[in-house]
């Protein structure tokens, strides 16, 4: 099957918006929208986690297609690589920032994506594809039950989150957001349920079900609307709620995309997003190396104090550029078609 574009444009344009989020001019002033909630309710910048990994589940259908839904080892090394990435950016990180070791954290981005990835192909490559939806399910409903009996939404140490998370790992290698690590152990049970739930997604797209992704993507986006009545929107806690929205979310995104790229070619002028889309994790290091390069010459330092703390649009403008400086990165590997994979 040739390559689907609009995957390719959805991933690009998610780590386009990471970046943008990622690095503002200056923290204090930066545009609200780019901000993450603080607790219960969301924003742009909450999109950016759940859209990747609901695109690593898309793409996990298409490429663990071609092997037959076999577990094999470049499955495992491709877990292992994404964790073993992510320990060794907080490490780098680390020193930069000139904390020592002893502050070193353990979880993190990539290292959620590795291990959700290889427990929902442990998962596709064991058990019947149609029970998936019953079992993304089932994790939901057990997920919100531990929430509900455990705090999971008090915002402080006493979240059965925190509780979990600490009792396994030093509080000290946990990032802490009031006691909670938003990439912690005990939220990966939801976010193994939103992978599945981007795994089915791909199937629909990979057999050209356009109208029925289309049904399945409002499904689970008004689905997660109407639960949130009752349990609130939280990307920190990974709420289900959450994850039926984004999931949502990111079906409708990829549905529109799909028609106007692959079926009717409408859209021809995206060559911007595929440029970050087709090497995404290359452009996922790129984009802490340059940050730690402005942030160790003093230049990010300079801009905040100088120009990005007059105002929200100084404090994009940076951003902006950000971006920029990421994709010129990236451009030369787009023009000569190298596509660096896992």
């Amino acid at each position: 099957m040739k390559r689907i574009q609009s995957l390719d444009i959805l991933r690009g344009a998610t780590i386009a918006l990471m970046v943008l989020v990622n690095n503002p001019g200056s923290w204090k002033t930066a545009w609200p929208p780019l901000l993450h909630a603080e607790w219960n309710g969301l924003t742009i910048a909450d999109l950016v986690f759940p859209l990747f990994l609901f695109v690593m589940g898309v793409s996990m259908y298409l490429s663990l297609r071609k092997g037959g839904f076999r577990l094999s080892w470049k499955i495992g090394k491709r877990a292992l690589f994404l964790i073993a990435l992510g320990l060794l950016l907080n490490l780098i990180g680390c020193f930069v920032r000139g904390k020592g070791l002893a502050f070193y954290r353990f979880t993190g981005v990539l290292q959620r994506f590795g291990l959700c990835f290889a427990l929902a192909a442990a998962v596709v490559c064991t058990l019947p594809h149609k029970v998936l939806p019953w079992l993304s399910g089932g994790l939901l409903l057990a997920y919100e039950g531990i929430l509900l009996a455990g705090n999971g939404f008090v915002h402080g140490p006493e979240n059965v989150i925190a509780r979990f998370d600490s009792a396994l790992i030093p509080a000290a290698h946990l990032y802490s957001n009031n006691g909670i690590d938003p990439e912690g152990l005990l939220s990966t049970i939801p976010c193994l349920a939103h992978t599945l739930l981007g795994f089915l997604t791909g199937r629909m797209v990979a057999e050209r079900r356009t109208r029925q992704t289309l049904y399945w993507g409002l499904g689970l986006a008004l689905g997660g609307l109407l639960a949130s009545l009752w349990i609130p929107l939280n990307k920190t806690v990974w709420s289900p709620s959450f994850t039926l929205l984004l999931c949502g979310i990111g079906t409708l995104l990829l549905c529109a995309f799909y028609y106007l790229c692959d079926e009717k070619k409408f859209w021809r002028h995206n060559d911007f997003w595929l440029v970050f889309g087709t090497n995404a994790i290359y452009c996922y290091v790129v984009s802490d190396v340059w940050a730690w390069i402005l942030d160790g010459s003093g230049f990010h330092k300079w801009y905040s104090l100088t120009i990005g703390c007059r105002g929200a649009l100084w404090s994009l403008a940076y951003a902006i550029v950000c971006v920029l400086l990421v994709w010129l990165s990236a451009l030369p590997l787009r023009r000569k078609g190298i596509y660096l994979k896992l």
